[in-house]
């Protein structure tokens, strides 16, 4: 009874690495703009210890990487064009206070 758990186990462990190798190597692994994007909106957090110039990088970098997100799949893009538009509206409203901070003194 072990014996026969064990060779499904293997058989089932096989069909998987099986059904990986098959896969396009671009479906397995990120794509570029990908590790732009976390990158841009991880700072998200940090957004009000950040200055006026490295805001204006990131509302750069969000509108290059809207540019390539709407180049992708329907889903894809739909899911990543809403998470982008929510970083970019903090960081643009983050710039916004910081310049009427600025401005105020």
């Amino acid at each position: 009874m072990t014996t026969a758990v064990g060779k499904a186990k293997t058989g089932i462990v096989t069909a998987l690495l099986l059904l990986v190798a098959l896969l396009p190597a671009t479906a397995r692994s990120e794509e570029p703009w990908r590790a732009g994007f976390e990158q841009t909106c991880s700072k998200t957090g940090d957004a009000m210890t950040l200055s006026v110039a490295e805001l204006n990088t990131l509302l750069e970098k969000c509108a290059a990487l809207q540019k390539i997100i709407e180049t992708q799949e329907e889903s894809v893009r739909k899911v990543y064009l809403k998470r982008l538009q929510l970083c970019r509206n903090l960081y643009g409203y983050v710039l916004e206070y910081k310049k009427n901070e600025q401005a105020s003194k």
